[in-house]
Formats: C-alpha cells, structure tokens, sequence
C-alpha cells in the first residue's frame, strides 16, 4: 500500500505541474453508482491551473488529470490501457472507458453514480 501512495503522490504532483507548489485542497468522495458498487475518488485542486483527481476502480489506482469540459467537470487517466473518463457536475458521476486507439467506442462502466 505504500508503494501506491508515494506513486499517487508523484502521480498528483506531476499532474498539477508549477500548481504543486501552491496549495492545493483535497476532496475525498464515494460514488455510489447504480449497481451498488462504490467508487471512492480523491479530487486535488490547486489555487491556480487545472486540478487533478485520483479514483479506485477494480481495486486499481488510476489517476486522471483535469481536462475541458462543456458543462461539470471532466477528467481522463494519464497512461495505462485506454483511458478512462470520469464526469461529474455537482456530486452526479458517470465513468467510461475508452481501449487503445481512436477508433474504439468508448464503453459506460458506471453511470447515475451519486456522492454526498
């Protein structure tokens, strides 16, 4: 378990790039999604430039960098096979994932998935 944390760590600290040595608030939710499973997401959100986010997934750590989005927030994984998307605005998510290359539909893994 400690060799996830320090990777998560450096991986937060990467993504955030000259924002890691502002302060950064942490924000730790669950998901609940339809089928009961729970998805618990770390958010790391500097004073300046995009955030990044941290999510357990099929006892996976994956970590997401902040992109554009039109509406909420949308963040994608960095490395690793295919991306991953998580979306979310107010404490509603939706998580897909995306195989390698451009071509390949991007699959739903969980939707209506709520946070308090």
């Amino acid at each position: 378990m400690f060799v996830s944390r320090t990777a998560l760590c450096v991986a937060i600290v990467t993504l955030c790039g000259a924002a890691a040595q502002a302060e950064i608030d942490i924000l730790s939710v669950t998901f609940s999604c339809e089928d009961n499973t729970q998805v618990p997401v770390s958010y790391f959100n500097p004073t300046e430039g995009p955030g990044a986010a941290a999510m357990m997934l099929e006892d996976q750590l994956i970590a997401l960098k902040q992109v554009q989005s039109g509406s909420g927030i949308r963040y994608e994984s960095v490395g690793g096979a295919g991306i991953y998307t998580l979306r979310s605005k107010g404490w509603e998510a939706t998580i897909s994932h995306q195989a390698n290359g451009d071509t390949a539909p991007e699959v739903i893994l969980f939707k209506d998935c709520v946070s308090k």
